[in-house]
């Protein structure tokens, strides 16, 4: 019986080794990685960004505006991407004929808009439409066109403020709380260190299913690797996975007035298979609906010349 104590000591001996070993390589392994990334801060990179900002409750954001204050207005809404209101560079173009009030912005989080420290949720994203709206004096209603999160985000604030809407065009929407991000990046410090040394250096690769044209991707992917190096973007990805992306804003297109809404999605989108569109018809009978040959998840980059003139369109606004 001694013999057998002894020797269980001894292998809870080197397990306990083991353990501590494997904890100061991962320590090590966090440290390493962590330091190689997000090496710039959003405030530095504002002398040479182009655009306007204007200070918020929550923090800076990054905007521009252009076309006659009496023109009609149209708000564009980006998605979760690092790269902001860059992804409406094919369409905002195509769509201004110099007569309508166009306004693109950065979401807390992207772009060159704030980091604050809050949770990134559906809420922070309709106060932060709201203020800016007010700030910069749009009054009356507004279109909007929004893609993939954007889209969600549109639909909570045409629901909350119908009045301020005319027409709503979605995206590839991404608004029905689809993702379910593991229990493991629940647990604390666990979170930082997948974050930082599983997540983090395929975040860019792991995005290439969402497009059908590659060499368009590669472009692309040189702006997201610029922008996944600002401060904040792990923290800020988890947030939007616990605190927005896993919870629907489906059920706010009940409340948005009939015959408002145009839906466009690609064809080949893996967050928006074509049997989710019959989800958003029972819930608006009247909605507009294309799809979109040979596209992803943005089927308004890959494809501008068949979206934009739909927009176009949809919207009366002629060019």
């Amino acid at each position: 019986m001694a013999v057998a104590i002894q020797k269980m000591k001894k292998l809870l001996k080197v397990f306990a080794w083991l353990l501590a070993a494997v904890l100061v390589a991962g320590l090590a392994t966090y440290l390493v990685m962590h330091a190689s990334q997000e090496k710039l801060q959003v405030a530095r990179l504002r002398a040479k960004a182009p655009g306007q900002f204007v200070h918020l409750p929550d923090g800076y954001v990054h905007y521009s505006l252009k076309g006659p204050g009496n023109g009609q207005p149209i708000v564009f809404i980006h998605g979760g991407g690092a790269t902001g209101m860059e992804v409406w560079d094919k369409t905002i173009p195509a769509l201004y004929n110099g007569q309508q009030r166009v306004l693109a912005y950065d979401l807390y989080g992207r772009g060159f808009s704030d980091r604050p420290h809050v949770h990134y949720d559906a809420d922070l994203y309709e106060r932060q439409l709201v203020s800016l709206l007010d700030t910069l004096g749009f009054r009356g209603p507004v279109d909007v066109v929004a893609m993939s999160m954007g889209a969600a985000i549109a639909m909570q604030f045409t629901a909350h403020h119908p009045e301020r809407v005319r027409k709503l065009v979605l995206l590839g929407p991404a608004a029905s709380g689809d993702l379910r991000p593991s229990s493991l990046l629940s647990v604390p410090l666990l979170d930082r260190f997948l974050m930082t040394c599983y997540w983090y250096p395929r975040s860019i690769e792991n995005q290439r299913k969402e497009f059908q044209n590659m060499p368009l991707f590669d472009t692309y992917s040189q702006r997201l690797r610029y922008f996944i190096n600002i401060e904040g973007y792990k923290r800020i990805t988890l947030s939007t996975w616990h605190d927005m992306l896993n919870k629907s804003q489906l059920h706010f297109l009940a409340e948005v007035p009939p015959n408002k809404v145009l839906l466009v999605y690609g064809d080949s989108d893996p967050f928006f298979p074509p049997q989710k569109l019959d989800d958003y018809k029972k819930l608006y009978p009247t909605l507009v609906s294309q799809k979109i040959t040979s596209a992803g998840h943005m089927p308004h980059y890959e494809q501008p010349a068949q979206v934009n003139p739909l927009i176009r369109d949809f919207l009366g606004t002629g060019k």
